[in-house]
């Protein structure tokens, strides 16, 4: 690199930095897995706190991704927030002491993840800002964003569309880790060796809850009866266990969500299928290539929102349905037909290949390397009021907000 001689010093920035999910789990493999040689690595993370103007529940600092990032020796900032407001389109923290924390005079480059518009804190950071975009969305026009990493060409094709920039942007799948364990849940589970069991892994997160996988298994049950089949979900939000419970369902098997991969590793050696649901679907879907990374035949369906780059992500080793309907006769397939799941499966191995830590790693170095070249191009001029003036107007109106409320 034309860096050598000379270590990057990069900060991970990240409000929920250490929780379970994609987003989270990218930054940190990312802040894991950096040369140390070459790179000074601080990994700056909250817990959780409200989020005013929203429903959405960000899920929380997670042991397993803490004792992940401690066991990689990852240099851990804590900073802390009462409050991320979503009434205003950058997302303001309020009452935090990250300023009073983060010191940007000492760091090359920034990287995070955020949802792709403008976001608090990052264009107040007079800094080059490496950001993921997790979703479709539009772009960040602020001169400090040096480049923006996609999850896939589905969603950076949609995002440029919207405007973003071609020459500023590239593919950069998540990085995954091979398979941890040879182990399985079957004998905890009390499943036979031979039954055929499919299912899938998920955040525990109502919103993103899909009744199709469930729906499609009943209707399998009822028509059925005779064959040895089960369903397997790790996670999810609380919606798949009452579905469950409303459809009477037998063999259906649950886990609760965490952040160990050898886990994750552990549930995919227990499937057969991995047979996908996600109501506002995936604009990458690292859990496919985690799945075929195990070699397992893949099934998925079309979402509502649009988002369904997990046709391509998961491309020749799985099954794509269109509704429910589809979705019940492909799974009825995949449980019947031995031969398409082990035809499933070795292109599954196939497309695996091509997603690795290390070859993540290797292509964001490059960026970064890029980026640095020449900083300034990136430099900011950030009025010495903008910081003051953001927390006064975001505290103000959450005190108005907080005495019509209660008075």
């Amino acid at each position: 690199m034309a860096t050598s001689y000379k270590k990057i010093r990069i900060a991970f920035i990240k409000f929920g930095g250490l929780a379970v999910g994609g987003s989270e789990m990218w930054l940190q493999k990312m802040a894991a897995n950096l040369p140390r040689d070459l790179f000074d690595v601080d990994y700056f993370y909250s817990d959780i706190a409200p989020l005013f103007g929203t429903d959405y529940k960000h899920t929380d600092t997670d042991i397993h991704r803490l004792k992940y990032m401690e066991d990689h020796k990852v240099n851990l900032i804590k900073f802390h927030i009462t409050a991320v407001d979503y009434r205003f389109h950058y997302h303001p923290w309020i009452g935090t002491d990250f300023w009073q924390i983060f010191n940007p005079k000492k760091y090359d480059i920034i990287q995070t993840i955020k949802a792709g518009p403008k976001e608090y804190p990052f264009y107040l950071i007079n800094l080059p800002i490496v950001e993921i975009v997790a979703l479709a969305n539009r772009p960040d026009k602020s001169n400090n964003i040096a480049w923006s990493f996609h999850s896939s060409p589905w969603q950076r094709n949609v995002w440029l569309k919207k405007g973003g920039s071609e020459k500023r942007s590239s593919v950069l799948p998540a990085p995954l880790d091979r398979q941890l364990t040879t182990e399985n849940y079957r004998g905890e589970l009390v499943i036979p060796q031979n039954a055929i069991v499919a299912g899938f892994h998920q955040r525990a997160d109502n919103n993103i809850w899909s009744p199709i996988p469930l729906n499609a298994f009943s209707q399998l049950q009822k028509s059925q009866k005779n064959f040895d089949w089960h369903f397997f979900i790790k996670g999810g939000g609380d919606k798949y266990r009452e579905q469950a419970k409303e459809l009477g369902l037998k063999n259906a098997h649950f886990l609760p969500a965490d952040g160990d991969n050898i886990g994750t590793s552990k549930f995919l050696n227990t499937l057969d299928i991995f047979a996908h649901g996600r109501g506002d679907g995936e604009t990458f879907g690292a859990v496919f290539v985690e799945a075929m990374i195990h070699s397992k035949p893949c099934l998925s369906h079309h979402s509502q929102t649009g988002l369904d780059a997990q046709k391509e992500t998961m491309g020749n080793a799985g099954l794509f349905a269109v509704d429910e309907d589809d979705y019940t006769k492909k799974l009825n397939a995949l449980f019947f037909d031995k031969n398409l799941r082990e035809t499933l499966a070795k292109e599954a191995v196939k497309n695996s290949s091509t997603y690795s830590i290390e070859n993540t790693v290797k292509n964001a170095m490059s960026v970064y390397e890029e980026v640095l070249r020449d900083p300034t191009r990136f430099k900011i001029k950030i009025n010495k009021l903008t910081k003051t003036r953001d927390f006064i107007y975001s505290y103000a109106i959450f005190i108005i907000k907080y005495v019509k409320h209660y008075f």
